[in-house]
């Protein structure tokens, strides 16, 4: 079975194992787990954002301060994920020094814990009703269904050695070959884990349960917030069974406490109290007339937004690149809604039109074209259509590291290689589009090859350890394009090679490399807002000639300086670097497509960091 470009394997024969053949494979796990981990997590908070917003929706509830609720009550949640990883040295240094460690570890509990007790907060000074809770009941548990898939592919929160046909077998440098490996379960030269139970599936299907047991039940509750209570006990009782299957130390915290994990301890005591509070609530409950709502202030909603935004800030560094943008995924939208409420607020309605205008002013006399005009084609009964030929060419010569750690607190320990990343790339492209009047749809292919080297550096010296691989790549892809909305997407197959900015893996052993290799990679884009105006952008791996090695992802914001013809100028960031990128039209036919990314030197890396690229453009039969 193919998924991602890497091989679940299974055997021609399943049977029970015996402790002489308890090697032989069940099906092995052999996906880049790392990169699909963080496509899942940012899956499940985007189903998550459309699924909670369309509660909110339904619910008529004011949707600015829904938007902030959700924004702050998501940023609680990632943040107790990553909190209660700390051991007590790192809490003891955390609370004595106010030194924040960095951790990629999460836990699922923590997140849930210090959102549960913010969001009652949130909720009391925005004025929603307590039957704002019930609108997380059913997100929540669909979103840890799609999270637990990742942590299956990337194997943490794995499970005991099992002999079941489904047992799941992982290659060196995932965790359960690690804890394996020190545990003395298997041998030095052994390629594969021992089969272990795959926890995190059992679990995603332990949150459907429950999604269909409060679909289910959901005529006979009565109490509002009684349905998210529901939600949460009906979770902890599946978890706890599912934790004696789980592997100790599976992730941080893992103690046993008179024959149970703490984890276990915690669930019962949760288990108890909500179910006190939710027969409680359900004996207790008398229907009221309902009253009206008082309408929130949008100095507290304001207030908050301005504290998450300078809150997340401050612990960017702190966050990996895939939590700043599950974060961003809430908080951007929260900024626009706020800015709304607050223009509407503070100007007077008759002369708004007035306020806005003098505040686009200076961008207007910029250009000498009319706003959001975009004319796809002069008479709207008429769809052009035209044909775009691309050449263009990429290169790089920028650093990054590569750190494997094992273990936590003071008795964590890691190594960290450093690498030089060169690469050339070339490519060609080919795309049909059609114009109507508000909308443009495209649709083609793009081709590249070029050479990649990775050399490994001591001391900021090269050394002759030198890898060297060609990359190549296909990527077909679709895009529909309007005013002031853009979404696109496709495929990138072949012999393709991307870094991370700074890569850490759980594992032992010396890093060799600072690169991925993978045969297929996914393609997404998404814009909001009228190029020719303002706009915003998200990229995964939509970059021509070629997003690899150094270019899979970026989150931009630019203009067109009020042009009409589809130039703009953009600045974009991945993190770690800066890019200034642009599309420029030539006399309508010709476009050029140039990119620049630099970055300064940071404690290791003396060197500024590069990478560069143009794309040239023709526009077939155009007019």
């Amino acid at each position: 079975m193919i998924l991602g470009g890497y091989l679940l394997s299974f055997p021609e024969q399943m049977h029970p194992l015996t402790t002489e053949d308890m090697s032989l494979p069940l099906f092995i796990v052999l996906v880049n787990g790392g990169l699909w981990f963080d496509i899942l997590y940012l899956l499940a908070f985007f189903f998550s954002f459309l699924w909670l917003f369309w509660e909110g929706y339904k619910r008529r509830f004011n949707i600015t301060a829904w938007a902030v609720a959700v924004a702050v009550t998501w940023f609680l949640f990632i943040v107790g994920t990553k909190l209660f990883t700390y051991s007590f040295e790192e809490w003891e240094g955390l609370l004595m020094r106010q030194d924040l460690p960095y951790t990629s570890n999460k836990i699922l509990l923590g997140g849930l814990f210090l959102a549960m007790i913010g969001f009652p907060v949130i909720r009391g000074l925005l004025y929603f009703k307590v039957n704002a809770l019930d609108a997380l009941a059913l997100a929540l548990p669909l979103s840890i269904a799609i999270q637990r898939i990742g942590c299956f592919l990337a194997g943490c929160c794995h499970g005991n050695v099992t002999t079941l046909p489904w047992g799941a077998q992982y290659e060196p440098g995932t965790l359960p070959h690690y804890h394996q490996f020190t545990a003395g379960d298997i041998a030095p030269g052994d390629f594969y884990s021992l089969p272990v139970h795959p926890t995190q599936l059992y679990e995603t299907a332990a949150c459907l349960l429950v999604v269909m047991a409060l679909l289910y039940v959901k005529k006979y509750i009565k109490a509002p917030g009684n349905m998210f209570l529901g939600a949460i006990l009906l979770y902890s009782c599946l978890r706890f069974f599912v934790e004696f299957s789980r592997y100790d130390a599976a992730y941080a915290a893992a103690t046993m406490v008179a024959g149970l994990k703490d984890v276990q301890w915690v669930l019962l005591v949760l288990l108890c109290v909500l179910g006190v509070l939710f027969f409680y609530r359900e004996h207790t409950f008398t229907a009221e007339r309902e009253q009206q709502q008082p309408a929130p202030t949008v100095t507290y909603a304001t207030v908050l937004t301005l504290g998450l935004i300078f809150v997340s800030w401050g612990l960017r560094n702190w966050f990996t690149y895939t939590e700043l943008l599950a974060v961003n995924m809430a908080l951007v939208p929260a900024i626009a809604f706020v800015s709304a409420a607050v223009f509407r607020a503070y100007t007077v309605m008759q002369y708004r039109w007035l306020t806005l205008g003098a505040l686009v002013l200076p961008l207007l006399l910029m250009s000498q074209t009319l706003i959001f005009k975009r004319s796809y084609t002069e008479d709207s009964t008429v769809v052009r259509r035209f044909n775009t030929l691309k050449l263009g060419y990429g290169s790089g010569d920028y650093q990054n590291s590569h750190t494997i750690e094992s273990g936590s607190g003071c008795s964590g320990v890691s190594n960290t290689g450093y690498f030089q990343q060169e690469y050339k790339v070339g490519g060609a492209g080919f795309s049909v589009t059609t114009q109507h009047e508000k909308h443009e749809f495209t649709y083609g292919a793009n081709a590249y090859a070029g050479k990649h080297h990775e050399t490994k550096l001591e001391n900021g010296v090269a050394t002759n350890q030198i890898n060297s691989s060609a990359l190549w790549g296909v990527n077909p892809y679709v895009r529909y394009d309007r005013i002031w909305l853009g979404i696109g997407a496709g495929m990138h197959a072949g012999d393709l090679v991307y870094t991370l900015e700074n890569l850490q893996e759980d594992g032992t052993g010396t890093p060799m490399s600072a690169s991925k290799r993978t045969a297929v990679y996914p393609q997404l884009y998404a814009r909001v807002g009228p190029t020719q105006l303002f706009f915003t952008d998200i990229e995964l791996a939509h970059h021509f000639p070629s997003p690899f090695p150094g270019y899979r992802y970026r989150f931009g914001f630019g203009s067109g300086f009020g042009l009409s013809n589809g130039s703009f100028l953009k600045y974009s960031y991945n993190g770690a670097d800066n890019m200034l990128s642009g599309q420029f039209v030539l006399g309508q036919k010709f476009v050029l497509e140039p990119l620049y990314l630099w970055k300064g030197a940071d404690s290791y890396f003396s060197d500024r960091q590069r990478q560069a690229s143009l794309g040239m453009h023709y526009r077939f039969n155009y007019r």
